[in-house]
């Protein structure tokens, strides 16, 4: 499983201190939700959708800057919920919610292969995103023709377990979206190449959807 890839990029880190909670997701926590909408466009998605209740086994924090901030909830079916929040974690700072699956892995042996990712020629950052035939347009900076630089950020995660050390990822990141045919619903791709403190590169292309706090019972 995908989640195993996290359990194997691991620092040192000091003691764990309070982690922030939007809705009360936290490690260990299970989260039953309620799909019916995406289910009936379900055969147009190039994903398939969790089932089930969904436990978390660690949590990812990143910080944008100016009070804003990316939490990320990792479960053990090889996806996250992601919550974009704005000067604060409560419910009233939660700008965004979306669930992404882990669609495809790739590790990152060469200089060569991190240029296929991110170079002037790189995938990460093109106008457009090519997945098994279904193209997906990019969302930040939509309006700019052709390639930006991906969007770099640092993510720490913690585990479930307090015996397992807390560990950084750096990511060089792009959001990409696509309209489902008959629907106003949108499916995401975000494309990230992903660095530990080991020097080691992963890029990871995760498929999402829009999640609304209604359709979320968290225990």
């Amino acid at each position: 499983m995908i989640f195993d890839w996290f359990n194997s990029k691991k620092e040192d880190q000091s003691k764990r201190v309070s982690l922030p909670s939007p809705l009360n997701l936290r490690p260990g926590s299970a989260v039953e939700l309620d799909l019916l909408p995406l289910q009936m466009v379900r055969e147009q998605l190039r994903l398939s959708l969790p089932e089930g209740i969904q436990t978390i086994e660690a949590a990812g924090f990143i910080d944008l800057g100016a009070g804003n901030s990316l939490c990320r909830f990792y479960t053990a079916d090889d996806g996250f919920i992601q919550i974009s929040t704005s000067g604060g974690y409560e419910t009233q700072n939660i700008d965004d919610i979306k669930f992404f699956v882990f669609t495809q892995t790739h590790n990152i042996a060469s200089e060569s292969g991190v240029g296929l990712w991110v170079s002037d020629t790189g995938l990460i950052g093109d106008k457009l995103f090519l997945l098994d035939g279904t193209s997906y347009g990019r969302v930040w900076d939509e309006a700019v023709t052709g390639r930006i630089e991906p969007v770099n950020f640092t993510e720490t995660v913690y585990g479930r377990d307090d015996s397992v050390d807390t560990y950084d990822v750096d990511h060089l990141a792009m959001l990409y979206q696509r309209q489902i045919s008959g629907s106003e619903r949108y499916e995401y791709l975000l494309a990230s190449l992903e660095f530990s403190n080991d020097d080691e590169a992963t890029a990871v292309v995760s498929v999402g959807f829009d999640l609304d706090i209604s359709s979320m019972n968290i225990t």
